[in-house]
């Protein structure tokens, strides 16, 4: 790799933005500084950052596909996803399996053991099948069902899965209890859970996540507030698929941005043409890059995280919260430090 200076931009790093600044990147170490500081120093590549911010990669932790490629086909799909997700600026990546059967899903999740020494791929995350019916989404309703004993202990067994978004109304609290001593992070969603019901949730497991905000449960109403008021109440972390499809700006800046983690729900239409594709065996349409089932529910999005990113900024007007929430927050939430800008990983926004 050649050594890069990138001068006159924004550096996004430890959570805050510093502008007009500059990076020397070589092999050993990154140098930064600011202003015309930059200008005693050489590299085999100079770039004028000027307009555009420079970071470590982003962090997506729940992402089905992109490319052509559906993390439920097995290790080389996700190869392929992580592939993608790379050349467009996510760094880490959460893979995510849509509903299906319990022991194929965790096949998948034990074959991923191989990607270990890939510092790209943080875990596989299990979207159901434990969910509810009613708000099933794009799930496959054939897959979904309760948990047993026995799957529980074949999800802990297979080393790779972070996460799980259940309806924790289907659970016992010792198989909640199991799954977190087991570090795998609770993932409210798709579920018929009501206010209190998932207020109580969030206060007895308090490194829990919402999935997809306001997608896949009940909405809000004064007199039957449902769980997104439960969520921004406690310490719990929440996801936005920041697209302006799946939630209006006006009710995704009500989700506390400290605790903002943006996502995109990407599947394998993700960078592709519209048309027809499957999410989990269910056929699905891609008309004008909104992915949609037969009967017309939301199927995931095609959504890049640099794209919502850069929505997040034009909603909240702020694009310090906008990269806090693809970097600095999903970090915290899933127990990890930010990486550092070196010039085997670095990106311009």
């Amino acid at each position: 790799m050649t050594s890069k200076l990138i001068h006159s931009t924004t550096i996004f790093s430890d959570g805050a933005l510093q502008e007009n600044a500059w990076a020397l990147l070589t092999q050993e170490k990154t140098i930064t500084g600011f202003g015309s500081d930059w200008e005693p120093h050489s590299a085999d590549e100079v770039i004028d950052g000027t307009g555009k911010l420079l970071h470590a990669g982003l962090f997506d932790t729940h992402c089905h596909g992109a490319a052509g490629f559906a993390a439920n086909r097995g290790i080389e799909d996700i190869k392929g996803i992580l592939d993608f997700n790379f050349a467009n600026q996510v760094a880490r990546t959460i893979v995510s399996l849509v509903s299906a059967d319990v022991g194929a899903m965790v096949k998948i999740a034990t074959d991923a053991k191989v990607l270990a020494e890939d510092s790209r791929f943080i875990g596989i995350h299990f979207e159901g099948p434990f969910l509810s019916h009613d708000h099933r989404g794009a799930q496959n309703p054939a897959a979904i069902k309760l948990p047993t004993d026995a799957e529980i202990e074949q999800i802990i067994a297979s080393g790779t899965i972070v996460s799980m978004t259940l309806a924790p109304e289907h659970f016992t609290e010792a198989q909640l209890s199991k799954l977190e001593a087991a570090d795998i992070r609770l993932c409210f969603g798709h579920s018929g859970a009501g206010y209190e019901e998932a207020h109580g949730f969030f206060v007895k497991h308090p490194k829990s996540v919402m999935t997809h905000t306001f997608n896949g449960m009940k909405g809000i109403h004064h007199r039957e507030p449902g769980p997104v008021p439960a969520a921004i109440e406690t310490d719990t972390f929440m996801e936005l698929i920041a697209d302006g499809i799946h939630v209006h700006p006006a009710a995704a800046r009500l989700i506390p941005q400290d605790r903002l983690i943006l996502v995109t729900d990407a599947i394998e239409a993700t960078g592709q043409p519209d048309g027809d594709y499957l999410l989990g065996g269910l056929p699905i349409t891609v008309s004008e890059g909104v992915a949609r089932t037969e009967s017309g529910s939301l199927a995931g999005s095609t959504l890049k995280l640099v794209d919502a990113v850069r929505n997040y900024a034009q909603f909240s007007g702020s694009q310090l919260a906008a990269m806090r929430a693809a970097v600095t927050n999903p970090a915290e939430a899933y127990g990890l430090a930010e990486q550092e800008i070196t010039v085997g990983n670095h990106f311009l926004i």
